[in-house]
């Protein structure tokens, strides 16, 4: 295999999933759910469905959001008020979307610390009065076998930070189950 397992899931390797379908965020403007976790031996896929209504936004904060959402506005520096996705480990160790070094690597024989979590696909629709998106996210390695956090924070929208637990041990026999495509 010439991947490296924190870059993304392997692509000869048919993950076996983990069902989780819940809210993490339910508000009046924002419904942000975990559908699923992809379990490999490295590490996980989490699939989120993120759902942003406009409602009483004025035309510029809308804009600002959806660029920010749709990566649209790339050159824009991350503001603190932006959605942030992360995990907590029982260890007390943490890994975001927004902290690690994934973006500015070039050779993926430097492996960086664990955990990390990476955004790896996704993808969106939006309009002047909704956006609807998918994000894959990449958990690199697998988490252990205890208890942990998936964490969220979007202080833009009013979320200071809302948590849901995830199951590792189920992620983990799920892990055990992946298929490799060849011998």
């Amino acid at each position: 295999m010439n991947h490296a397992s924190w870059v993304g899931p392997p692509g000869d390797t048919l993950g076996y999933p983990v069902p989780f379908a819940q809210f993490i965020v339910k508000t009046e403007q924002v419904a942000i759910a975990l559908q699923q976790v992809i379990a490999f031996p490295q590490g996980c896929s989490l699939a989120l469905r993120i759902a942003v209504r406009r409602g009483s936004l004025d035309g510029t904060a809308w804009e600002r959001i959806l660029g920010r959402l749709t990566g649209e506005d790339p050159g824009a520096a991350s503001a603190d008020a932006d959605l942030k996705l992360g995990v907590r480990l029982p260890d007390g160790s943490k890994a975001t979307t927004v902290d690690n070094a994934f973006a500015g690597w070039t050779d993926p024989a430097d492996w960086p610390e664990p955990p990390m979590l990476s955004q790896v696909g996704g993808g969106s629709a939006s309009g002047d009065q909704s956006y609807q998106g998918d994000r894959e996210l990449w958990l690199w390695p697998l988490p252990p076998r205890e208890a942990f956090e998936f964490v969220i924070e979007w202080k833009s929208m009013g979320i200071d930070s809302a948590t849901v637990a995830l199951d590792g041990d189920a992620i983990a026999r799920a892990a055990e189950r992946a298929l490799p495509y060849w011998e």
